[in-house]
């Protein structure tokens, strides 16, 4: 990996980089290939320097076009690029983020989720500190937790199954008779089903049931 440790003047920064340099990185597989000062230094010599991961300050280096000329064009846009991101507050993380870091850590993070990253960046894969996750745990709990995940637990167990042969494609008067009920009683249950879902048809909401696992769940118990 390749370290750039930039400071601007009149700016204070934690020993981060010296720390990172004292720690026994072969522990962890990891090796400094070269130290540079500047992004742009980085940039003039990266094809020379066998560097893979680049370790850098979000707030300092993060520049598009030198970042541009040190990761090339090897990265498509759609993977992260292969930078660990080193960051002090929230608006260091939005901008490492913006500009495609595989990897955000803290400046007291410890060696072990340090490397963690490092590794991470290198199979461009996204790393994100722990105690970042945890810091906005809740806004990821309900982005994981979509308005149509809740409504399926909405749905009594009766409901549950009128959806579940539904998604299998059967038609009222085929679930009402495996489910001894009613013709009425489905119907009425299907109607409540796409209210409680927002689905504007049954295909909806045989979609949403395979979705969220429904299905999956139905045959490992069949």
């Amino acid at each position: 990996m390749g370290m750039i440790d930039e400071r601007p003047a009149g700016t204070e920064y934690k020993q981060f980089f010296s720390w990172l340099q004292a720690v026994d990185l072969a522990k962890f597989d990891i090796s400094i290939s070269k130290v540079c000062s500047t992004v742009e230094q980085a940039a003039e010599i990266v094809d020379s320097a066998g560097t893979d991961v680049w370790v850098l300050r979000a707030r300092a280096s993060l520049r598009a076009r030198p970042l541009h000329r040190l990761c090339g064009d090897s990265v498509p846009k759609d993977l992260p690029q292969p930078i660990v991101a080193v960051c002090d507050d929230e608006e260091d993380v939005a901008r490492a983020l913006e500009h495609r870091a595989s990897a955000i850590v803290l400046e007291d993070d410890s060696p072990w989720q340090t490397a963690s990253a490092i590794h991470a960046a290198a199979a461009r894969e996204l790393f994100v500190s722990p105690r970042v996750l945890n810091h906005y745990r809740r806004q990821l709990l309900e982005l994981i937790t979509s308005p149509s995940s809740s409504r399926i637990d909405a749905l009594t167990n009766r409901e549950h199954d009128v959806l579940v042969c539904l998604a299998e494609g059967s038609s009222n008067s085929e679930i009402a008779r495996r489910l001894f009920i009613s013709r009425a009683t489905v119907g009425s249950h299907v109607l409540s089903i796409l209210r409680k879902l927002d689905a504007s048809n049954r295909t909806e909401a045989a979609a949403l049931a395979y979705r969220y696992g429904l299905m999956t769940t139905r045959r490992r118990h069949a």
